[in-house]
């Protein structure tokens, strides 16, 4: 808690944490509490030379000295002053907006001091990722349904090659059984065919013989 000396003193957190593009509240709490709607208000922004975030006098909000830094993006809630509460909300907050800010009421002086860190959306997001043991389920899901497919992919592809070189196997041994057949049968009929030869070559020679040995002449 930053707690101001007198009379009155505004509480708030010391330290508000925001991821850029978000909107972000700064709020402080007059103690003991008053009626804030009559007194003027300054928000300010304490590492800036053009320093004012927010100013509200006479009622209601005044924008001229405001920083161009925050021109448009903020929004005191009125209501809250009633119950002695500084409620001040910055949207499309960005990294530049990191710094300290302080909520300080004049008339009464009091005042509170915070710090406003503004973090990379990807910072938090790999952050939030660590975090966790695992990826999220969707993404995980995902990353199965990929390893599956590419494993039944990889599985089908062995399976064909498989086949094909069974078939070409076959294929090879089917030719070799029939080209050695073929080889055989050919060795039988060639050696039919000399042995023929021979039964006929000597069957001449007998006959010749026996033409001799009868007196014919042939």
């Amino acid at each position: 808690m930053c707690v101001s000396p007198g009379e009155y003193r505004v509480v708030c957190p010391t330290l508000i944490k925001a991821v850029e593009g978000d909107a972000v509240t700064l709020r402080g709490s007059l103690s003991p509490p008053v009626n804030l709607t009559p007194y003027t208000l300054d928000l300010k922004r304490l590492d800036l030379y053009d320093d004012l975030v927010h100013v509200y006098r006479h009622g209601q909000d005044h924008f001229p000295p405001q920083s161009h830094h925050y021109r448009d993006r903020t929004t005191l809630i009125h209501e809250d002053l009633i119950g002695g509460t500084v409620t001040l909300q910055i949207s499309s907050v960005n990294l530049s907006d990191t710094g300290p800010y302080e909520v300080y009421v004049p008339k009464l002086n009091a005042r509170c001091v915070f710090n406003l860190t503004v973090e990379r959306k990807a910072n938090r997001t790999k952050r939030n990722d660590s975090s966790t043991s695992g990826p999220p389920v969707e993404a995980e899901t995902k990353s199965e349904h990929r390893g599956d497919g590419e494993n039944r992919k990889t599985a089908r592809a062995v399976i064909l090659s498989t086949v094909s070189l069974l078939l070409l196997f076959v294929i090879l041994l089917v030719w070799v059984l029939m080209r050695g057949r073929k080889e055989k049968i050919q060795t039988a009929v060639d050696g039919y065919e000399v042995k023929n030869l021979n039964i006929k070559a000597a069957k001449g020679d007998e006959d010749l013989e026996r033409a001799a040995g009868n007196g014919v002449l042939l």
